[in-house]
């Protein structure tokens, strides 16, 4: 199955950011490989991948047109960032991290650990506040 971001955020400029969101991440190669791929195929420049735990950032270099150009920026610790506790169901906590991410401005970011900080403010704050942030596929609970 070709890979689909849970999340993308559309500016001006195109597509900027994506965001695949995972409750259970067995994994974190086979995920990451494919935000990766569909970050090169599509151009966009900066990735999240987001469980209850974590967040790994990456953007790319632009280095090549292949998924080595994408690099990590970090991992965050995620747990310190929710206000709540995230839902246990996979599609409710998609919606959860996208009402997060709309909910992240420059005053919201005081609040991320000094760690994340810096890096959220220069790859995805700027997405956040120039873009539409939206569902990157229907959702649906089977």
């Amino acid at each position: 199955m070709a890979f689909r971001p849970d999340i993308v955020i559309n500016t001006p400029e195109g597509t900027t950011l994506v965001v695949e969101v995972k409750r259970h991440l067995p994994t974190v190669r086979g995920t990451e490989d494919g935000l990766k791929r569909y970050m090169v195929g599509m151009q966009c420049p900066v990735g999240l991948l987001v469980t209850p735990e974590r967040i790994w950032l990456y953007r790319d270099s632009y280095s090549s047109r292949a998924p080595e150009s994408i690099e990590l920026v970090g991992v965050f610790d995620a747990k310190s960032l929710w206000r709540q506790p995230p839902p246990l169901d996979e599609i409710q906590f998609e919606v959860f991290v996208q009402d997060w991410l709309r909910d992240l401005t420059e005053q919201r970011s005081q609040d991320l650990p000094y760690d994340a900080r810096k890096a959220f403010r220069e790859y995805v704050l700027p997405a956040v506040a120039q873009g539409e942030i939206r569902a990157g596929h229907p959702r649906y609970s089977p």
